[in-house]
């Protein structure tokens, strides 16, 4: 009997398949491996990409500090967007010019010396200068004036630039003998390259904590990640600067809450009186006294020392008022230059000197908008040698509105900042030649726009403009149905009487808030209108003094006054409660 042998073939059909899954088991084992155990880099990059680099608020940046004879000098395009917004270059004298609330500065380009408050100052090396066509301006100067610091850095010729009050967290590296921990990598991974390697113990300050990593950076400028278990805190550090930041000087020139100033129209020097009328309540008289009269800034004067001396002694602090004349043209061109303004100031401050005024008033209406930067310098540059000598500062200003040359060419915050008082002339809701007829300033419209100005100027500063005038309005009916409408401004005596010629008795408009009174002519197809200005008008404008808690009132003009208005306002400042809201 034969023996059969069976033979049973491997099935060669799997083996691949087999291989395949146990690739791809060493793939993915392998890829796990790299995932929780990565390598970690050894590729060092450069950090930084220019010279000279400005570190500021944890950013590099570039082009922004020139190296001069050894001294360092920051851009002045980076002081303007950063630290200074109102630093300004005056092209006629190739000039910077800065201003604070106490002293404005000149600095010539390129010169050893420098002027503060016209008084001139050496120099060992210039102030600003001029590298490539760009301005830049001494680092170590500018610590004299800002509330700033610098720290340089040799080794990478990196400059930082702190704040006053500037806090940072410091922390040292505590890890030792461990390269790949020590380096400060460009992304916060081991297997990212690194910009530096630190050593035990060096100096670093923390910029970004990012989970289980630390943005850093050491002492010579250069920033990057670093596990945080290879970094212990060490404290806070707050920069303290030589140089404090500004403070606003307050001339108050000893004025009891609530003021009450009262323009003084006078348009020639002849119709300035010698001596004043005493006028119950009144602390400031503001005789409209200089005038500009040349695009050089030359000015006209109708100034009296007896005039101020009768005040003085009857107790009156005077300001005179500066008045550009609406002229916006002329304005253009005196508040283009640092010279056009410096001769504005000169002549304020000598005629301050000379009649012994207690402030100046400014009134700028009728500005080109594009302008409104130049007054803005021009009040920065003023105050501060006004509160030098003794004086204080107050600006009219509109309500807030679309026009450009009446309302929006006035930077409101800039300009309450630096000024002591801001006036708001509180009227002219309807003008002159307003096509309709209406109110001077009706009580709902004055409290709307006050709630709107009260947003962008301090209450405290606010001197709320209260019109002694009244307009009465004339209408004339056309045969074809048109109306012609035409206005004139009266006085509160003159309203009176010309009510009581024709037998009227006003009566209390609800949506003005204000008496009224409507005539028509008997023999012309003429209507007359009138919105009063009296006792119950100005106890509701008062009202709004004690409801918004504002400095005072300012009114126009003292020649539009009845005897009855002064008692009114003095009354109802000094002695009524108003619950606020």
């Amino acid at each position: 009997m034969s023996r059969v042998e069976t033979h049973v073939r491997p099935n060669r059909n799997k083996t691949p398949y087999i291989v395949a899954i146990m690739a791809l088991l060493f793939i993915a084992s392998s890829i796990t491996f790299w995932l929780i155990y990565p390598f970690p880099s050894d590729e060092k990059v450069a950090y930084f990409e220019g010279d000279f680099p400005l570190i500021y608020n944890n950013t590099v940046l570039y082009n922004e500090v020139e190296q001069i004879e050894g001294e360092p000098y920051l851009s002045f395009s980076f002081i303007k967007e950063n630290i200074d917004e109102y630093i300004t270059y005056d092209e006629q004298t190739s000039s910077v010019i800065i201003t604070n609330s106490q002293e404005v500065y000149q600095m010539p380009t390129n010169h050893l010396n420098y002027y503060m408050n016209n008084e001139e100052f050496p120099l060992s090396f210039p102030a600003i200068t001029n590298s490539n066509g760009d301005l830049f301006v001494s680092t170590s100067w500018l610590t004299d004036i800002y509330p700033i610091s610098f720290e340089f850095v040799s080794e990478t010729n990196t400059t930082y630039l702190y704040k006053h009050n500037q806090s940072y967290q410091t922390a040292v590296v505590h890890v030792n003998d461990d390269i790949d921990k020590q380096r400060m990598r460009t992304e916060p991974s081991l297997t990212a390259a690194y910009v530096k390697e630190l050593s035990f113990e060096d100096q670093v300050t923390i910029e970004e904590d990012n989970g289980t990593w630390y943005k850093i950076r050491s002492a010579d400028g250069i920033s990057g990640y670093i596990a945080k278990d290879a970094i212990k805190l060490s404290g806070i550090t707050t920069i303290n600067t030589k140089t404090k930041p500004d403070e606003q000087t307050f001339y108050s020139s000893n004025l009891s809450w609530p003021i009450h100033v009262t323009w003084d129209a006078i348009y020639s020097a002849e119709d300035t009186p010698k001596t004043v009328q005493e006028l119950k309540g009144v602390q400031v008289l503001s005789p409209t006294w200089f005038h500009l009269n040349e695009g050089s800034g030359e000015l006209r004067n109708y100034g009296s020392k007896d005039y101020v001396k009768d005040a003085h002694e009857k107790g009156y602090v005077v300001w005179g008022l500066f008045s550009n004349d609406f002229d916006k043209d002329l304005t253009k061109e005196a508040l283009a230059t640092y010279e056009n303004r410096q001769t504005m100031i000169r002549q304020l401050l000598h005629y301050s000197q000379i009649y012994d005024l207690d402030g100046i008033n400014l009134d700028f209406e009728n500005v080109y908008e594009e302008d409104g930067v130049l007054l803005t310098q021009f009040v920065r540059e003023l105050t501060p040698l006004a509160h030098e000598a003794g004086l204080v500062i107050s600006l009219d200003t509109t309500f807030i509105s679309n026009s450009p040359t009446w309302s929006k060419f006035y930077d409101r915050e800039a300009l309450a900042e630096t000024v002591d008082y801001m006036m708001v002339m509180a009227y002219d809701e309807h003008w002159g030649s307003s096509p309709v007829a209406g109110s001077v300033a009706s009580l709902p419209w004055v409290e709307e726009n006050l709630e709107h100005y009260l947003e962008e100027v301090p209450h405290d500063k606010v001197l709320l403009g209260v019109p002694f005038y009244t307009r009465l309005w004339e209408e004339v009916h056309q045969e074809d149905g048109a109306v012609e409408v035409s206005s004139k401004a009266l006085s509160m005596e003159q309203a009176i009487n010309w009510m009581n010629e024709r037998g009227l008795e006003p009566q209390l408009d609800p949506e003005t808030k204000q008496h009224y009174v409507e005539y028509k002519d008997p023999n012309e197809p003429i209507v007359y209108k009138m919105w009063l200005e009296n006792e119950h008008s100005l106890k509701q404008r008062v009202e709004l003094v004690h409801k918004y808690d504002l400095a005072g009132i300012a009114s126009w003009s003292k020649y539009f006054a009845n005897e009855s208005a002064w008692t009114t306002l003095h009354d109802e400042l000094n002695y009524k409660k108003v619950v606020k809201k």
